[in-house]
């Protein structure tokens, strides 16, 4: 029988170290939720049919039942999700989120295992969110699912500082957050000023180094910025201008890897709140990693490129709609907008337990656009959530070509 890795092996033996004193405490809360969406293809796609080969476009939804919270010094969130889709064959999985231990050794706390580490102060776009990367403005997303990592943590009142050992024994792996890296996070508190640092290193990024600040002058108002120098970086891009027709008709080379050098992250944003409970936001940011506009015409112009092949003899009709579904991934990336703009107005009122949100999120280099609507409600245990999301703007920027026009979400969520 093959071995565990060298990482499994030692949460287990810490597991069965601190376990034992598991039944002194425990403090466990269960959630069920369901959400079904549906989604509007543009029935105008540059990427034709080849968008019968993806997910856009296609109605979803699914049941999550989820326990979380703490057993004695584990900490545990599971799920179990049962999710179908338009077109294909409905799935159930359970999945292990997190399950890590807090304990002391030697009068040093340290905490090891399964965990999320995400975290930065922005709401749109997180810059020094570099241990495990969260994607936002999603449309009600699953929870993130956590990294092995070993921690060496110290607080106090006003501070903080941690050492972070992520998924150990491993170098540079398919995905990021499969990645091995090292990291030390600083924390301080200065009166209503709140300050974030963070250096990492990893094989992929080399070294990264940010902060971030989010600062309360006054009680209606809220100021915050994060900033990240990354050593180096990478990124999926469309196939380049000149292809030949067979490299057009691969679906392995319809996107590329790019190589980037050092590359920086910003954002900047205030948030004012009135006490009726109307608040607004506003976010500007800067993501180099994130594709250009120049990227996004390209991706259009392969599609308009391989789309008159489907009338040339001999040519296979499922080459020409497999390449242009293959180069539809990249919209599968966190960040769609390189320099973007993002405006929130929301409401919401405690004592009857109703909300509501409009953001707008504008790509300020493309041209592109996005509007969300959203309503909520929450009466004791139970949270219902429905919203609209619609994509526009220039017809070749990232949300222009974005193959579906429009999507709906509704989500009843239960805590018992």
């Amino acid at each position: 029988m093959k071995a565990p890795p060298r990482q499994h092996r030692l949460f287990a033996v810490l597991a069965a170290v601190v376990l034992p004193a598991a039944a002194q405490e425990v403090d466990l809360g269960w959630t069920t939720r369901v959400i079904a969406e549906a989604h509007q293809r543009r029935s105008d796609s540059i990427f034709g049919a080849g968008l019968d080969l993806t997910s856009f476009g296609s109605e979803r939804g699914r049941i999550e039942q989820e326990l979380r919270g703490r057993v004695g010094p584990a900490n545990v969130l599971l799920t179990a999700t049962a999710a179908g889709q338009q077109g294909q064959k409905p799935e159930a999985r359970v999945r292990v989120h997190e399950a890590f231990v807090d304990f002391t050794l030697g009068g040093e706390r340290f905490t090891a295992g399964k965990k999320v580490l995400s975290g930065d102060v922005g709401y749109a776009f997180r810059p020094i969110d570099v241990l495990q990367r969260e994607p936002r403005l999603q449309l009600q997303a699953p929870p993130m699912e956590g990294i092995p990592s070993m921690s060496w943590d110290n607080f106090t009142a006003d501070s903080a500082w941690s050492v972070v050992l992520t998924n150990p024994g491993h170098g540079q792996r398919d995905a990021a957050k499969d990645d091995g890296s090292v990291a030390l996070k600083l924390y301080r508190r200065a009166g209503t000023v709140d300050l974030h640092g963070i250096a990492r290193h990893s094989a992929r990024n080399g070294v990264e180094i940010g902060a971030a600040v989010a600062a309360v002058p006054d009680d209606a108002l809220e100021l915050h910025a994060s900033l990240l120098h990354q050593q180096r970086g990478a990124q999926r891009v469309p196939l380049a201008d000149g292809a030949t027709l067979t490299q057009l008709l691969n679906n392995d080379q319809a996107l590329e890897s790019r190589r980037l050098g050092a590359l920086q992250k910003a954002l900047i944003g205030a948030t004012w709140t009135s006490e009726s409970g109307l608040s607004l936001m506003s976010e500007l940011w800067w993501d180099g990693s994130a594709n250009s506009a120049a990227d996004w015409q390209r991706l259009a112009r392969n599609a308009a490129l391989r789309n008159p092949l489907l009338t040339v003899p001999g040519v296979p009709t499922l080459a020409v709609n497999g390449a242009n579904a293959a180069s539809t991934r990249l919209f599968a990336q966190a960040n769609l907008v390189r320099r973007g703009a993002l405006v929130r107005m929301a409401w919401s009122d405690a004592a009857s337990g109703w909300s509501a949100a409009a953001d707008l999120l504008a790509s300020l280099e493309d041209g592109g656009r996005t509007l969300m609507l959203s309503v909520g409600h929450s009466a004791d245990q139970l949270r219902i959530d429905g919203g609209l999301r619609i994509y526009g703007g220039k017809s070749d920027s990232a949300f222009g070509l974005l193959p579906e026009r429009r999507a709906i979400f509704v989500a009843l969520s239960l805590a018992y």
